[in-house]
């Protein structure tokens, strides 16, 4: 068994926890108005034994120097420091993809073949949160691919 913790970090992060068992997912969407202590108490406390970490990485853009931005951009980097810290603490895999890496491939189809797209529905972040978990399952050899007949499509 391995959980897979997808974060979508930011002032409003979310967080997908995926359970890998036998080829079979079991999913926990856990997205809260929390902040970085927060959210690392929710992993402490929430989820034992995970195994991987798979972050967004935040990509500093012209968008992020205009409004409200700088402090949304300082509250994400500072959330994917101390996710990074303490997945490091606690000897987990961590592993930071960009949104244009992962939401090309980890697409609404791919997220409904593993129910994750109903289990996410009204809640953008976790959803982001689950792509990222889903990717890294994937793309780590824990799961086949949802969509390829191997994987149990039709």
């Amino acid at each position: 068994m391995s959980w897979i913790v997808g974060v979508d970090p930011g002032p409003t992060p979310g967080v997908a926890a995926l359970l890998i068992d036998g080829g079979l997912i079991h999913a926990r969407i856990l997205t809260q108005d929390l902040d970085v202590s927060g959210l690392c108490d929710l992993l402490d406390e929430g989820l034992s034994d995970v195994d991987v970490l798979a972050v967004e990485r935040f990509i500093i853009s012209p968008l992020a120097a205009r409004g409200n931005a700088p402090r949304a951009g300082r509250a994400t980097r500072d959330m994917v420091a101390a996710l990074a810290a303490w997945a490091d603490d606690r000897g987990v895999r961590y592993l930071e993809r960009s949104a244009a890496e992962v939401k090309p491939w980890a697409t609404d189809a791919r997220l409904n073949a593993v129910g994750l797209l109903d289990a996410t529905k009204g809640v953008p972040h976790a959803r982001d949160a689950a792509r990222h978990a889903l990717y890294a399952a994937v793309k780590g050899f824990w799961m086949r691919d949802p969509l390829s007949k191997r994987g149990g499509a039709l």
